[in-house]
C-alpha cells in the first residue's frame, strides 16, 4: 500500500510503487508493460484530480518520461484532457464504467433490493466488492442527508476501516489475509482506526464468528456503518451489503439492534439474486497493485 507524503514531489511508496509492482511480471510474454503502465497513471486520478507529469510519475513510480507519453496516449485517446501541462479525466471514460455496469447483471438487479433497504431502515446502504486492497461500490441507494464523504457507484475505499472491508477481509483464507496484513500498519483515518495487523486480525475474528462488521467513526469522525456478507450458490462471500448512517443520528445498539436484522434478510434474498443474475467478479486482494 502506498503512504503518500504530499509534500514531497519525489513521492515514493513505504515498501513500493505501483509501478514496482509490475515487476512481477517481468518475463511474462503476454504481459503488456505498457499497458499497464497507462492504467496506472490512470487510477492515479483517482487520488488527485488534476495530474502534471511530475505528479503522475510521483504517484505511480514511474519515470518522467513513461509518464509523460502515457498520459499523451490518454489524451489522444480522448480518456483525459487539458492544457498548461496538466490533465483532467474526460467523459469518455463513463462508456468504460457503463460497460462493467450493464454487464454486470446483479448490481442491475440488486437495486430495488438497496431501494427497499434504504427505505425500510432511512440511511444510505450500499454493495461492494473487492477491487484489490479497496472495496468498489457496485450499487446504491442514498438518503438525502449530507454526509463529508461522496459515495457513489464507482467509489473505492479503504477494505481495513470500513465495514464491508471487514465482512470481505473475514472470509479470505490464512494466507491470503497474511499477505494483506503484511501492508500494516495502515493509515490512520482517526483516532478510533484500527491500524495493526493484530488489532485487525482479532477483529476480523470476530466480524467471522458474528456475521457482521460494525465500523463506529474508523474511517470518518461521525460516521457509523453495519455490514454483512453476500453469499453466492456455494457459499462463497462474493460481496457484502451494508448500511451507513451519521453517528448522531445511530448509536450503536440501534445499529445492532434494529439495522442488523433487516440487512441480514436483505442479504439473504441478495444471495438468492445472485444465483439467478449472476456477474461479480472481484480482483483477490493479493493481486493489488497499490
Amino acid at each position: 500500500m502506498v503512504k503518500r507524503k504530499d509534500a514531497c514531489e519525489d513521492e515514493v511508496a513505504a515498501e513500493q510503487t505501483p509501478a514496482q509492482a509490475l515487476d512481477r511480471f517481468a518475463g511474462d510474454p503476454d504481459f503488456m508493460l505498457s499497458l499497464a503502465r497507462g492504467l496506472l497513471v490512470l487510477r492515479a486520478f483517482e487520488r488527485e484530480p488534476v495530474l502534471s507529469v511530475s505528479r503522475a510519475a510521483a504517484l505511480t513510480g514511474l519515470p518522467r518520461a513513461a509518464a509523460r507519453r502515457c498520459l499523451y496516449t490518454l489524451e489522444q485517446l480522448g480518456y483525459i484532457g487539458g492544457g498548461d501541462g496538466e490533465w483532467r479525466l474526460r467523459p469518455m471514460l463513463l462508456t468504460l464504467a457503463q460497460a462493467y455496469l450493464t454487464s454486470t447483471s446483479f448490481a442491475e438487479a440488486a437495486q430495488p433490493y438497496l431501494t427497499r433497504l434504504r427505505d425500510t431502515v432511512g440511511e444510505s446502504c450500499s454493495i461492494g466488492v473487492f477491487d484489490g486492497d479497496e472495496v468498489a461500490y457496485i450499487a446504491r441507494a442514498e438518503t438525502k442527508r449530507i454526509i463529508s464523504i461522496a459515495l457513489h457507484v464507482g467509489s473505492r475505499v479503504p477494505a481495513y476501516c470500513t465495514s464491508m472491508g471487514r465482512v470481505l477481509l473475514a472470509q479470505l483464507d490464512p494466507a491470503a489475509l497474511d499477505r494483506y496484513l503484511a501492508a500494516a500498519p495502515f493509515p490512520a483515518r482517526t483516532p478510533h482506526t484500527r491500524v495493526t495487523a493484530a488489532d485487525l486480525r482479532a477483529e476480523l475474528a470476530t466480524v467471522a464468528a458474528s456475521g457482521y462488521a460494525l465500523i463506529d467513526q474508523e474511517m470518518e469522525i461521525g460516521l457509523r456503518s453495519i455490514a454483512v456478507p453476500i453469499r453466492d450458490a456455494s457459499g462463497r462471500v462474493v460481496a457484502a451489503l451494508n448500511v451507513g448512517a451519521a453517528a448522531a443520528h445511530l448509536e450503536r445498539d440501534a445499529l445492532v439492534e434494529s439495522v442488523l436484522p433487516v440487512l441480514r434478510d436483505i442479504a439473504g434474498e441478495l444471495t438468492e439474486l445472485a444465483v439467478l443474475a449472476p456477474g461479480i467478479v472481484a480482483r483477490d486482494p493479493a493481486q493489488r497493485t497499490r
